[in-house]
């Protein structure tokens, strides 16, 4: 096969109404043997109550070379829910996926008001064939939450992973989660619940959204960073472990052969 260089880029603005039933809004498969595809979709409410405000904003950007799909369905109020299956296993030369997700609580919800704005961003990066991202976003009017999709899936896999959660309220910082892993070996994430890091309508979040373990490793040498903050209250809790050696300092894990453990945190 001759080399070839594939270079797409997709904008969808798309209004969103209020269906009895969810529809498909954005369906966009994806077969990239070097190159980027951004995709951004726009939730906009029709109902009387915020008619013409967005809901919700999602937008994908991937690129190297990488397979997969991005399915997008329509939700109440502005809300949409979004599938996102995308891979470099195919071709092998990496990828770089980046997930980012935008909610406004006092659309979405349709009658409350706490001025409350919720984001979230996740990223899987790498330079072989062992890219992973596998996650779903959804709202339900007074919370938003990310998920692996499907479950049994790695939710995000790479030499560099990382996942954050924020809201502000009025325009202030009110919550931020992160935890990020760069290593020159390959880093997984994974959840023993279905559902994982959520964003709420008075401005909460947390990484354990309906329960479960959260676990985090890695091989090879590299960094870990966990962080978080909370302008009432923040429980901050992980316990990992490095079989090589390593450094702890600043919110920072230093492993010289590979790292593993479990986190939670929540913030308010």
């Amino acid at each position: 096969m001759s080399k070839k260089i594939f270079l797409a880029s997709v904008i969808a603005a798309l209004l969103v109404s209020m269906p009895a039933m969810a529809i498909e809004i954005c369906n966009s498969v994806m077969d990239v043997q070097l190159g980027t595809v951004n995709t951004t979709v726009t939730g906009v409410d029709t109902s009387t109550l915020h008619t013409g405000q967005m809901g919700q904003q999602i937008n994908l950007t991937a690129m190297g070379g990488f397979q997969g799909n991005l399915l997008v369905n329509q939700g109440n109020y502005g809300i949409v829910n979004t599938f996102v299956n995308v891979n470099s296993a195919t071709y092998g030369i990496g990828a770089d996926f980046q997930l980012s997700d935008h909610q406004i609580f006092n659309v979405m919800s349709g009658n409350h008001t706490n001025n409350v704005e919720g984001y979230f961003y996740a990223r899987a990066a790498g330079n072989n064939g062992n890219v992973d991202m596998n996650l779903k976003s959804v709202g339900s009017m007074y919370v938003w939450s990310e998920a692996t999709n499907p479950g049994g899936a790695n939710p995000l896999q790479g030499s560099i992973i990382e996942k954050e959660v924020w809201t502000t309220q009025d325009g202030t910082l009110k919550t931020d989660l992160g935890l990020w892993v760069n290593t020159d070996g390959l880093a997984t994430m994974s959840n023993s619940a279905a559902w994982g890091w959520t964003n709420g309508e008075t401005g909460t979040s947390s990484t354990n959204y309906n329960g479960g373990i959260r676990n985090v490793s890695a091989t090879g040498t590299g960094t870990l960073s966990q962080y978080g903050y909370g302008a009432n209250s923040l429980d901050f809790n992980c316990n990992y472990t490095m079989p090589g050696g390593g450094t702890i300092g600043g919110g920072l894990w230093n492993f010289n052969a590979g790292i593993s453990g479990t986190y939670s945190m929540m913030a308010n």
